[in-house]
């Protein structure tokens, strides 16, 4: 009986790898292309799909370049689809491309204005493709984006996606942008990237550098203008996105700017409704700290700091006034999502709305109260360098 069960076990120990798929299926790395990133532009009726791709062999140096060779190159083809054109690359490709490395998305302005939707199903139908690419915009084409010297990161994709994951709070990347595109009630924004030149031509020669310059805002699906400067500072708070947000004001008497630091910061919207009259109440409280006193005024008192605190909250009051006027007049952009805010706390009336309301949100008004709080623990506030009698105090 013993030795029925041992053969009985040692059978089916036999027969189990027959039953095993192994390997079938297997890619070796040295039959892979991974593609770091990659660039979508349009093209008359064609879109010019763009990827950066690793060169393996070129990866030992500590930026990505061994023997005088980058760490990566560029592939680039037209197509009546991004799918169509990336199979154009990878028939110039010896090995497989692979996207699943993929750091970041980067749309050319003109497609953006065009409308993304037709491009995003490519992006989301195969498991490769990672959501969590970053994704921006381009002033002018994408696909210089990626020819860019980059020279602090390994490549240019990788700095791409450093300064989106610096930018905000929660990284814009693919999966937000079809979030918005889906939900109800919110339109997208994407950074906003530019090439840049390092430095000047009269400082040394310089270097193709990268940089966010704002906001492309988007209504629906189409990128239809932009926002730069202060606009999209006080864009950012209210999006209680900020990580750390710079403010210069000018001082309250003598001459010069003050600039100050809010890293700490909170915003949120409240609707209030009667009939089709939506008001939102916009509360903000920030908490930031003096980081450079250009001007001849010291607020040493707390007289100063409360003069500085009331100039701030209305810089932030004039720049949201003025954001507001351009996405609700001109551009016709809920990027700031009132109708998906509406949803959330007014489920009932954002049913009654919903279906009127482009025609409701260009006349939404907001009541906004701000709180600014300067911290000044261990901080010498009055400008140095400068003779005690030309200084102002408060």
């Amino acid at each position: 009986m013993k030795r029925k069960k041992i053969v009985t076990v040692t059978a089916i120990v036999l027969i189990c790898p027959v039953f095993l798929s192994g390997c079938w299926d297997r890619k070796e790395i040295n039959d892979i292309a991974f593609i770091l990133g990659t660039a979508v532009d349009k093209e008359g009726s064609k879109y010019r799909t763009s990827v950066q791709i690793a060169v393996p062999k070129e990866l030992g140096g500590s930026i990505g370049k061994s023997g005088g060779g980058k760490g990566w190159y560029i592939e680039s083809k037209l197509g009546k689809t991004v799918r169509l054109s990336s199979l154009e690359i990878q028939r110039n490709n010896s090995r497989t491309i692979n996207f699943s490395n993929r750091r970041s998305l980067i749309i050319g302005d003109e497609l953006a204005r065009e409308g993304i939707s037709p491009i995003m199903d490519v992006f989301t139908r195969t498991l490769q493709n990672r959501l969590q690419s970053m994704m921006a915009v381009t002033e002018g084409s994408a696909y210089k984006i990626l020819d860019t010297d980059a020279p602090i990161e390994q490549f240019p994709t990788e700095m791409v996606r450093e300064l989106i994951m610096n930018f905000t709070k929660e990284a814009i990347s693919i999966k937000s942008v079809l979030n918005a595109l889906l939900s109800d009630g919110i339109d997208p924004v994407l950074p906003l990237l530019k090439v840049d030149d390092s430095v000047p031509s009269k400082v040394g020669e310089p270097m193709k550098n990268l940089r966010i310059v704002g906001l492309a805002i988007f209504k629906g699906d189409r990128m239809v203008g932009t926002l730069k400067g202060d606009m999209v500072k006080i864009m950012i708070l209210s999006m209680n996105q900020n990580r750390n947000t710079e403010m210069s004001i000018p001082a309250p008497e003598g001459e010069g700017d003050l600039v100050f630091l809010f890293k700490d910061s909170n915003a949120r919207f409240v609707p209030t409704i009667h009939g089709d009259d939506v008001t939102m109440k916009f509360h903000i409280r920030m908490e930031g700290s003096l980081v450079e006193n250009a001007s001849n005024f010291s607020p040493t008192n707390e007289v100063g700091m409360r003069k500085l605190e009331q100039l701030l909250g209305d810089k932030v009051r004039k720049d949201l006034i003025e954001v507001l006027d351009i996405l609700q007049n001109e551009y016709h952009a809920d990027s700031l999502g009132f109708g998906e805010i509406i949803h959330q706390h007014k489920p009932k009336e954002w049913d009654r709305l919903s279906s009127r309301w482009k025609d409701i949100y260009p006349h939404v008004k907001v009541e906004i109260e701000t709180d600014v709080q300067l911290k000044t623990v261990g901080q010498a506030l009055k400008p140095m360098g400068l003779p005690q009698e030309e200084i102002i105090h408060d």
